[in-house]
């Protein structure tokens, strides 16, 4: 199983070579999904009923279907925070990349039930998604020219500021006096 990081830099890399992406923040995830992957994105309002949803299941962020190359996502969670909405993408595109085998049959439903019930693959989908929106030399560069100002780098990424902090945290960017 390929490392989340890495494969997330050989994406973005490659969606550099193929469509000429300069590396500036913030990472283009809905047009690598869409140009890249080739994978479509769809709203909805409650993905329990969208058609091929597990049945009586809680709350849903996203879903991957495979089998027609379909991302779906919440609606009423990417109105309020569209950092939300490209963290649940890139994460599905985790899923695209390190569990579908570029669209092997496979059908990943994410909930949040799923972080306890599989958390090693929704923590290796977390992983990506992270590295995929907060690329490291491109975050410690920008950390670095803000002087680590979260809430201008959190804007500057399109990430939440809690994605943001983990992020920082996991790379060793924050001092102790902010952790």
């Amino acid at each position: 199983m390929p490392d989340p990081e890495a494969m997330a830099m050989q994406v973005l890399s490659r969606y550099e070579q193929d469509y000429g992406y300069d590396g500036a923040p913030p990472v283009p995830v809905d047009d690598i999904a869409a140009s890249l992957a080739l994978l479509h994105i769809e709203e909805a309002d409650d993905l329990r009923t969208v058609p091929g949803a597990p049945l009586g299941i809680g709350r849903l962020s996203g879903l991957l279907f495979t089998e027609t190359m379909t991302i779906y996502v919440a609606r009423l969670g990417a109105a309020r925070s569209p950092g939300r909405r490209r963290f649940t993408i890139a994460h599905e595109l985790g899923h695209w990349y390190l569990h579908a085998e570029g669209g092997a049959e496979f059908t990943r439903f994410c909930r949040d039930a799923d972080l306890f019930t599989e958390r090693h693959m929704e923590g290796e989908a977390n992983s990506f998604a992270a590295a995929l929106l907060a690329p490291e030399p491109i975050l410690r560069e920008e950390a670095h020219a803000t002087g680590l100002n979260l809430p201008l780098l959190a804007h500057r990424f399109d990430v939440s500021l809690p994605a943001l902090r983990l992020r920082l945290l996991k790379l060793d960017l924050l001092p102790a006096w902010m952790r």
